[in-house]
């Protein structure tokens, strides 16, 4: 495994327990009624929310149900008192799902081009091969050349057929 896998494993795994492992743990012994003071004070634990039409603080239901039904005019704050709670329900999984996909296209820029280093490499790498074997294959078909040229040459001389040597043609002047 390289860096960046383990790298990407390891922040799932803390993401992981962030999210799932710790907001149980302290669900359990938190009671927001004692929180009834102020928004931002029943929005600072992560087991309590506040509704603005009874002003008070009351445990989320969270894993059971993610819109509480005891607030009656849906207006109701969970971790914060700026944006409420049926807005972040839209809100945040469209956001995560707009980075997800710019975070796929960047993933799939990187890889095509790492992807096109490598085809590049490969292909220098075969023309490379390729001129050295056409390299290989003209220095043997020269040694081939020059080795028929010699027999000629030896063929020549055997009969006396050397150019510049007397050969003449015949030609037929009684015609």
């Amino acid at each position: 495994m390289n860096f960046e896998q383990r790298l990407f494993i390891s922040f799932l795994v803390s993401a992981f327990v962030v999210y799932f492992i710790l907001p149980l743990s302290e669900a359990e012994e938190v009671d927001c009624q004692s929180f009834n003071k102020s928004c931002s004070d029943c929005t600072g634990h992560s087991a309590c929310y506040w509704c603005i039409s009874t002003e008070k603080c009351t445990n989320y239901p969270g894993w059971t149900k993610i819109v509480p039904r005891d607030c009656p005019s849906k207006k109701w704050y969970y971790g914060q008192c700026r944006i409420p709670g049926n807005v972040l329900i839209i809100l945040v999984p469209s956001l995560v799902g707009v980075f997800l996909v710019f975070l796929g296209c960047c993933i799939y820029c990187c890889c095509c081009r790492q992807c096109n280093k490598c085809k590049k490499k490969r292909m220098d790498k075969e023309d490379k091969k390729i001129k050295r074997k056409r390299e290989e294959m003209q220095a043997i078909h020269a040694q081939k050349r020059n080795e028929r040229e010699v027999k000629r040459d030896e063929i020549r001389k055997k009969y006396g057929l050397r150019p510049g040597s007397g050969y003449q043609r015949i030609e037929d002047d009684n015609l």
